[in-house]
């Protein structure tokens, strides 16, 4: 059965009438009495109630309430108030007034709007809503939107059919909104191969001689690496194989102490160092919400400084100094579609400090990607990356002796190196609808966390006392004396 309402709003009719007969309909279920069942729908669109029950009797008396309820009010308007129970009520204030109005939504505070009220002579419709073209003046208007953020509720004093075209509009704002949670997946592989092999000689017989002598040797490299240094500092000598042949000490005019009369150095060093690094930022966020996560340090930079120069009297030296965020940070601004895809504008930041011994400066790096994608719920898509090979290869030599075959070995220091760099920066979102799913999202990473806290435990060892480590509390229904499982990786 259909019952149309003239005045009162059918979203409010109807839930206090559900109200009314929840008793009855609870005490129905128990005995299994059908007839006493009654269900009862709001219709926004035709402002009228869709009842249905098996019971004539039970339509007749909600048909007679419905009449009471429906009457129209004594003043030009009356004072609803509506709680609001997913939507922001200064957001929506701000819509309805733009609707009420047919202005467009301003982004400066929120504010009362009070407009004058045009009273309806008795027995004529009250005025409808003005059409959303701004063309028809505020008098044709009437009624007040203000927004209670204390209790998150919309105060509206209208006449009652603006009342129920804004009570209808009302109710399909306040819905549940739903959550994207954004994993960022970085994965970066380094590898980095060197290999260096060189031949130094040197002859320093003559040094101590008096009268004409001659001396000469090859040197290549750094001080490492040196044949002279390492004769003036044995334990400076760099990594890897280091053979030589030594003949007693000898004094240099211009070094002070005895050195090593090192004739012969042979160096050979080949490394390999292989890096695979795996970072998962993530981040939780309502639809059409911007979220972000910074983690790292605040490091200072210097932007500025004053000193005393002479014997000038000067203010006190200072500096001045910024201070910003390295480390990795990750921005997120997701937007739902109703098919599934999820738009993403993001902005993913990796920094660190390479060098702060540098006069000038601080020195960072800066890996940072910013992009608009689409992607499906739960898939991943790749937003950038970078794929990097470098080879160098350098050779110390002699003129003319180091290109000998066979012999230029005698006069020639070879270094050859490899870099690889992959990094890829991949992005994975998942459309949390309900709170079931995102109750089972957070269950699966809580134990996950609370099992690597029961592994990170200390072992007992006597006569050590027994600590026990912090961990997370368990989670409801979960058994609190065994630990919790731990896999093997994060859950995917």
């Amino acid at each position: 059965m259909v019952i149309p309402l003239r005045h009162a709003s059918a979203l409010d009719v109807a839930l206090m009438v559900n109200r009314l007969f929840a008793d009855s309909a609870q005490a129905a279920a128990g005995a299994a009495d059908t007839s006493q069942r009654l269900s009862v729908v709001a219709d926004a669109r035709s402002n009228s109630l869709v009842a249905r029950s098996d019971n004539p009797s039970r339509i007749t008396r909600l048909r007679t309430l419905a009449t009471m309820l429906d009457s129209p009010t004594s003043a030009a308007g009356n004072l609803h108030v509506v709680y609001l129970k997913n939507a922001e009520a200064v957001k929506v204030a701000e819509t309805l007034r733009a609707i009420h109005l047919g202005e467009t939504v301003s982004a400066a505070a929120p504010r009362p709007m009070t407009l004058p009220a045009a009273a309806s002579p008795a027995g004529t419709p009250p005025p409808s809503l003005p059409a959303l073209s701004g063309s028809q003046p505020a008098a044709l208007s009437p009624g007040m939107i203000q927004a209670d953020a204390a209790t998150n509720s919309i105060l509206i004093n209208a006449p009652d059919a603006i009342y129920n075209n804004l009570r209808a509009a009302l109710d399909k704002l306040d819905v549940r909104r739903a959550q994207v949670y954004v994993e960022a997946l970085i994965a970066e592989i380094t590898a980095d191969k060197a290999a260096e092999f060189g031949i130094q000689w040197q002859d320093l017989s003559g040094a101590e001689k008096t009268g004409t002598h001659a001396f000469g040797g090859t040197n290549f490299g750094t001080p490492a690496q040196n044949i002279l240094s390492i004769s003036a500092n044995p334990a400076g000598a760099g990594r890897g194989l280091n053979i030589g042949v030594i003949k007693g000490v000898v004094t240099i005019p211009g070094i002070s102490g005895q050195i090593l009369n090192l004739g012969l150095l042979v160096r050979a060093l080949e490394t390999d160092n292989n890096a695979n690094i795996l970072s998962t930022p993530t981040l939780l966020t309502l639809d059409n919400e911007e979220a972000r996560i910074i983690i790292g340090q605040n490091v200072p930079f210097i932007t500025g400084q004053y000193a005393v120069t002479g014997a000038a009297t000067t203010p006190t030296p200072f500096q001045t100094v910024e201070r910003r965020d390295v480390g990795l940070t990750l921005r997120v601004k997701p937007q739902i579609s109703e098919g599934g895809t999820v738009r993403l504008q993001i902005y993913q930041e990796v920094s660190s400090v390479q060098d702060n011994l540098n006069p000038a400066g601080v020195v960072t790096n800066k890996r940072a990607v910013e992009s608009t994608v689409l992607v499906d719920d739960g898939q991943i898509v790749v937003i950038g990356g970078l794929i990097q090979d470098s080879v160098r290869d350098g050779v110390e030599k002699v003129p003319v002796l180091g290109d000998i075959p066979l012999l230029g070995a005698l006069f020639t220091y070879n270094t050859r190196s490899r870099t690889k760099t992959n990094l890829m920066v991949f992005l994975r979102p998942t459309v949390l609808r309900d709170a079931r799913r995102a109750q089972s999202l957070t269950d699966s990473r809580y134990d996950y966390i609370l099992g690597e806290q029961y592994k990170a435990a200390p072992p007992p060892k006597p006569p050590l006392p027994d600590m026990d480590p912090p961990t997370l509390p368990p989670r409801q229904g979960a058994p609190a004396a065994a630990p919790a499982p731990v896999p093997s990786q994060p859950p995917q």
